[in-house]
Parts: C-alpha cells; structure tokens; sequence
C-alpha cells in the first residue's frame, strides 16, 4: 500500500511539472538583423515615409494568431509575441526597403516638416488582414498597400494600390517555424513593394 502511495505521489508530481512546462511562456521576434549604415538626404533621390501597419481586428495581439477554421481565429496563450505585432511589421518594412532603395530616404512615418524641400514625399501604407498560421500547416500573410505622393502644390493624392495574398508551407513544426515563415514572407512582400514603388515613381 505505501508502494501505491509513493507511486502515485510520483506521478502527480511529473504531472505537475509538466503541465507547468507545457505553460511556460514563450515570446517571439523576427529575427531580422540590423545593419550599421547611414544615408544622407543629400545623396537619395526621393523619400518615403512608412505609416504604421494596420492590423485587421485581432490580428495586432500579443498572442500568434492560428486560423481554426473559414471564421475563427485562435490567438495562442503561451506563444506571445515579443512586442505588438503593428510595431514589428511596421519596423520590419522600413529596415527592408531601405536596404532595398539606395536612392530613397526611407523613414517610419512623421509629421510634415514645414521646410518645402522636406513637402514631397511618397507614403507607404498598409493594410494586413491576414498574420497568422493555418492548420494545414501554412504561414498566411494577406492585405494590401497604398501609395500617395504629396506636393506642396497639388496635395496629397493616390498613386497605385496593391492586393497581396501570400500563403506559404511552414518550413519547420511548431511556433519557431511559423514565425520564422511569417519573417522570410513579410521580408519578400516588402521586397516586391521595393520594386513596384520604384516603378510607380512620378
């Protein structure tokens, strides 16, 4: 009987130990690295301003969003991102398309400076419906972008606006493989963003 009881002792308390491993929290980032450079306003051709990425609902949360099904969205417990998904996405852009754009001074958005010279400017905004993992083993990030260009003497006006839907298979199981997927597609997204802006220059 005390045989019994020392067993079943045992056994709770890897119960409990691993329910309290399995709870542990987890947080996440891209990995993106940041390079040392610089870059004068004198030496680029055009700016653009960055806004800040608008996330769909309850897309911007801590918790990594996994779709349930054609309706529901699961925001994870335990697996949290490191900062708000709108911060990261938004700080992830600027550092991508300004390595990808020598010619342009790219900035996260701020508020217009009075000096003329510093009026005209191209704007970058976006629109993320979908940031999350599927079932079937996907990395979805879905959405669409607009571009303005504003002078002092004709405004701010609408230049192109793009629809994106980028459904990519999750290289490795789990969370680190979902947002390391979630990283490489936003990286590419940006990449064509690059290439489509330079093209739609005025």
């Amino acid at each position: 009987m005390k045989s019994i009881l020392l067993t079943a002792s045992f056994l709770l308390l890897l119960t409990g130990c691993s329910a309290s491993i399995q709870t542990a929290t987890q947080y996440y980032q891209f990995e993106q690295p940041i390079g040392a450079s610089s870059r004068n306003v004198v030496a680029t051709d055009a700016q653009l301003r960055v806004q800040t990425v608008v996330l769909r609902g309850a897309l911007n949360n801590l918790g990594i969003a996994m779709k349930i099904d054609s309706n529901q969205i699961h925001a994870a417990n335990y697996n949290l991102w490191g900062e708000s998904p709108d911060s990261m996405l938004t700080a992830s852009a600027q550092q991508t398309l300004f390595n990808a754009m020598p010619n342009w001074m790219v900035i996260k958005g701020l508020p217009v400076i009075t000096e003329v010279d510093q009026q005209t400017f191209y704007e970058l905004e976006y629109e993320v419906h979908h940031f999350n993992g599927d079932l079937q083993g996907n990395a979805d990030i879905s959405g669409l972008w607009r571009l303005y260009y504003t002078h002092p003497e004709t405004g701010r006006r609408l230049i192109s606006i793009h629809n994106f839907s980028n459904v990519v298979p999750i290289e490795d199981d789990g969370y680190d493989g979902l947002v390391t997927t979630l990283e490489k597609t936003w990286q590419n997204i940006n990449l064509d963003v690059a290439k489509a802006i330079e093209q739609a220059r005025l």
